[in-house]
């Protein structure tokens, strides 16, 4: 009886099969067609399997992508077209490598022939029947998820009989089909996952990920493996000085350098306040290392800059590295400064004009909540005059009012009783002569940073409310700079208030 392996080798070439496993640049592997059974004493049909991992690209050169991104991969598999039966079962793995964080795993949509299925957004875990019955013949129950024993992800795709619902006895009764030049969909299949780097990964930590497929229950065939460089930290940058007091056009120059080993800096964004407080973004990005630019004359300006490098990674704003001159303004008032300090319980308010023409009369006016303003006090005008005039006036007892947070603002009235407000100071009372909070960008389209000027808050409990005073969320304030997600939010104006008294008005558009 004729049965060497050398004969049955001599008919599958006859027979035009391919029986040797050939490993592909990318780690394609393909696998014999038809093989001897010894148990069955019978030639059984094999599919064919190649494999493939795709991941981020990430930055040219080193590849590289944030410690902070979610990385979306792709596990495709194929049946090839000289196959000789579809594939029943089939089971992917993928292991956990060590910079990977398996508690942030999110499952994606998965697919075979010309058909795809979602898992429900955050899934970790997932089970179900799909009916691939009208395309295939069968039922394909899908159990997918992290197996914490293996510390690996899992997809395992199994076709069901629709009589039996158990696992086909036919051996051509399957759902991933061969390969077929006229319906290109057929014989690929996919599947999707994201998953972190994990927090304490360190720049130039590479982070990978490969798969291991297998067609009904044959050895087991790995994907090629995909890797990424972390970068880990942002990059840092600093506004060169400013004067005082300016004109129009303004020009901004600053320097800035990223982490040690990182992929350097892609853009800067530029921000600006006239109520030291609220920071709206004036540029999103410029490339270069300084801007010219003009902006309505007659108030003091404040700005900071913030760099994000070529990953995403983005600066978080630094106390102490706001930069502000005031603007000059056109007749009939030639403001040269409004500004206040703390001094005991009273907020002393300062402005100086370098002209005045027809000016009657300077109305002081405060507000606790940068909104709603009343007026404390006023303060006779020189009038007609082209000298410097200079003026002061004392909010007392500040500690009486029902908030550490205070601005203040001037209302310029003519002797025709035309009037124009002058820029917003705000003044914080606090004991610790700590610096106030800020929030950035404001307004914003989805999500603000308030960077904290007391440490004291640290750990204490902020409060975010609409305009009608209704309680929306109640934030733990963890660090300085403290990020808030507002997307679910309407558009708007919200008030933050703080466990000092401070109260930000945030406005969402």
């Amino acid at each position: 009886m004729w049965d060497s392996d050398r004969g049955v080798e001599l008919i599958l070439r006859l027979r035009g099969y391919k029986i040797e496993e050939n490993c592909s640049e990318g780690g394609t592997r393909k696998k014999v067609r038809l093989v001897w059974d010894d148990t069955k004493k019978m030639f059984v049909l094999v599919p064919i399997d190649p494999n493939l991992i795709i991941g981020p690209d990430g930055q040219p050169d080193k590849k590289c992508v944030s410690v902070n991104d979610r990385m979306p991969y792709t596990v495709l598999f194929e049946n090839d077209s000289n196959a000789t039966a579809r594939a029943r079962y089939i089971k992917i793995t993928t292991p956990i490598e060590p910079k990977q964080d398996p508690t942030t795993l999110e499952l994606g949509s998965v697919g075979f022939n010309n058909q795809s299925f979602d898992i429900p957004a955050g899934r970790p875990f997932y089970y179900q029947r799909l009916d691939a019955r009208d395309s295939t013949g069968v039922y394909v129950d899908l159990t997918a998820g992290y197996n914490i024993v293996n510390n690996e992800i899992f997809w395992e795709f199994q076709a069901i009989d629709p009589l039996t619902l158990l696992p086909p006895e036919d051996p051509l009764a399957g759902f991933l089909f061969l390969k077929d030049i006229a319906q290109q969909a057929y014989g690929n299949g996919f599947v999707n996952f994201s998953i972190k780097p994990r927090s304490d990964a360190q720049t130039l930590d590479t982070i990978g990920a490969k798969a291991f497929i297998v067609f009904d229950g044959n050895e087991v065939i790995p994907t090629n493996i995909h890797t990424n460089m972390i970068d880990a930290l942002p990059p840092t940058s600093q506004l060169n000085t400013l004067t005082a007091t300016g004109t129009n056009p303004i020009t901004l120059s600053w320097t800035g350098t990223d982490d040690l080993n990182g992929c350097g800096i892609d853009f800067y964004t530029i921000y600006v306040t006239n109520d030291q407080t609220n920071y709206s973004i004036l540029f999103p990005k410029v490339y270069g290392n300084d801007t010219t630019f003009s902006l309505p004359s007659g108030t003091n300006y404040c700005f900071f800059i913030l760099a994000t490098d070529r990953v995403g990674n983005s600066e978080t704003l630094r106390p102490g590295t706001t930069q502000c001159s005031s603007i000059g303004t056109p007749l009939p008032v030639t403001w040269l400064y409004f500004n206040g300090t703390t001094i005991d319980k009273n907020n002393l308010l300062n402005w100086a004009t370098a002209s005045e023409q027809n000016s009657k009369e300077y109305r002081v006016e405060r507000s606790l909540n940068g909104v709603a303003y009343e007026q404390i006090g006023i303060v006779a005008a020189a009038g007609n005059t082209s000298s410097t005039s200079t003026y002061q006036f004392t909010d007392y007892r500040i500690d009486r009012l029902a908030s550490n947070t205070m601005f203040y603002r001037l209302k310029q009235v003519d002797i025709d009783n035309h009037f124009r407000y002058s820029n917003i100071v705000r003044l914080n009372y606090n004991k610790g002569g700590t610096v106030p909070t800020i929030v950035y960008p404001n307004p914003t389209k989805g999500s603000i940073t308030i960077t904290v000027g007391d440490d004291k808050l640290i750990g204490t409990e902020a409060v975010l409310s609409d305009v009608n005073g209704r309680i929306l969320q109640r934030i733990k304030i963890t660090a300085t700079s403290q990020f808030i997600n507002m997307d679910r939010l309407v558009n708007g104006i919200y008030f933050i208030r703080l466990n000092n008294k401070e109260a930000l008005k945030v406005v969402k558009q």
